[in-house]
């Protein structure tokens, strides 16, 4: 596995997944308040090049070109549907793994499993099972931190996410169930760690089938909402409305 499967992960300001509504709206409307105050600043540039979050860093790129709106929506969308496939998959990834320990499968039978969510696997069967059968070595001899494999974030590259996950997988395959439960203080996944909970408070694979496919349903429509609004927030912006209507924009998407 290549080097950046083991960097330290960084901390994340903006999640669009798991961020409340009212937290991205408060995130555009301090952006707006902050362009008032800097007549003539570029700080959607500035922002653009500061944020990691990719939606939101894609919507801060294309309001700032001289595209008209309707390219700019287009490549919205495209960016929406990209990402959400994408962590869609992701998500389908932590599912494949907490199931097979559900079901105490062959470690083997949940690597192909997640290999096969891709048209082309991002990682050769062989190599990614041979570096997790070896993790546990290496992180006796101090070779690879415990903090980072065992960190299960949606953001991560797919080929590091799958052999994290695998290293969840044999470890309580291993040793059970419960000695993983503190490796879940290094994960940023709550999709992950919540229902790893219940994986350990002994729950039936079929009630955790249902409940991983609702709440991965769940997830990927309540992002996909807050993406729009964010469109619409950062249209506004570019469109210098006055802050009562940006706004007034975020109350249209929220019930309260």
């Amino acid at each position: 596995m290549t080097k950046k499967t083991l960097d330290p992960p960084k901390p994340r300001e903006l999640d669009i997944l798991e961020m409340p509504l009212s937290g991205l709206a408060a995130y555009w409307l301090s952006l707006k308040k902050i362009q008032d105050t800097r007549k003539g600043g570029k700080i959607i540039q500035e922002e653009q090049a500061a944020t990691e979050e990719p939606y939101i860093r894609h919507l801060l790129d294309i309001v700032s070109s001289a595209l008209p709106e309707e390219p700019v929506r287009r490549l919205a969308l495209a960016k929406e549907r990209a990402l959400l496939r994408e962590t869609g998959r992701k998500l389908e990834l932590m599912s494949v793994a907490l199931l097979s320990v559900a079901r105490n499968e062959n470690p083997r039978k949940t690597l192909v499993a997640m290999l096969s969510l891709f048209p082309f696997p991002p990682v050769k069967e062989a190599e990614v099972m041979e570096a997790a059968y070896q993790l546990p070595e290496r992180i006796k001899r101090g070779e690879v931190d415990q903090a980072v494999i065992a960190d299960i974030d949606h953001a991560v590259r797919p080929e590091h996410l799958i052999l994290r996950l695998l290293h969840y997988v044999l470890t309580a395959r291993r040793e059970g169930k419960a000695a993983v439960l503190p490796l879940l203080k290094n994960a940023r996944s709550l999709f992950f760690t919540e229902n790893w909970s219940l994986l350990s408070d002994g729950f039936d694979p079929h009630f955790m089938e249902k409940r991983l496919c609702a709440q991965k349903r769940h997830l990927l429509a309540s992002a996909r909402h807050k993406m729009r609004m964010a469109t619409e927030m950062a249209l506004g912006i570019r469109n210098k409305y006055a802050y009562e209507d940006i706004f007034r924009i975020a109350r249209s998407y929220m019930v309260d």
